[in-house]
């Protein structure tokens, strides 16, 4: 007997744009004071600073800037490989020159709204937001979250390997301060970079 082949479908999560058609059960995680968070930043290109919150955009994926307000955004990690891979995962080149990696200590606790795993659901989203090419769409999103709940960002997991990146907002601009600011090319660094490079199938210039 033979047998018809029924054509193969992709598996596609609907991301609905805001505002949440159930109710909230938002999960908010304290980052306590003292907290460790890093940031890699291109000073000359784009003039950032570790510490400095981008009041210009939306250019990236939860960027909440809306016209007339003034607001802004900060993006970290939790470790060095969140931070390497959200910066040149899309590239696929770590390229080191012109880069600073900046360890970023919080000065009170920071409340941040959980979009990893089910804490995207219980915001009234999907955990898909966090890696959607939509970014009109997670905007949107941001913007939703920053006018329905006083926190000061969000947690989430980064659409390359899936670590815990955080997006602070400016109500957050108080709390952070710079421990340490290195060029991203010494040597006792690379071979964390070579080995995160390896890990992650990136290339290293």
């Amino acid at each position: 007997m033979r047998c018809s082949r029924k054509p193969a479908r992709w598996a596609v999560v609907r991301i609905d744009p805001p505002p949440p058609k159930r109710s909230l059960k938002p999960i908010v995680q304290a980052l306590p004071t003292g907290a460790r968070l890093l940031r890699i930043y291109k000073p000359k290109q784009h003039g950032s600073t570790a510490c400095g919150f981008r009041f210009e955009g939306p250019f990236s994926r939860f960027d909440h800037h809306d016209l007339g307000q003034r607001r802004g955004i900060h993006y970290s990690a939790l470790t060095l490989s969140g931070c390497v891979v959200e910066v040149f995962g899309d590239t696929g080149v770590i390229e080191v020159e012109g880069c600073r990696l900046a360890l970023l200590r919080t000065s009170r606790p920071l409340q941040l709204l959980d979009l990893r795993g089910h804490g995207a659901m219980r915001a009234g989203s999907v955990a898909a937001l966090a890696a959607t090419a939509d970014r009109d769409l997670s905007q949107q999103w941001s913007r939703y979250f920053y006018g329905a709940l006083t926190f000061d960002g969000l947690l989430y997991s980064n659409a390359h390997n899936s670590e815990t990146a955080v997006a602070l907002y400016e109500r957050a601009e108080d709390a952070i301060s710079c421990e340490h600011n290195h060029a991203l090319g010494p040597s006792w660094l690379r071979s964390r970079l070579q080995q995160i490079a390896s890990d992650h199938a990136l290339v290293m210039i």
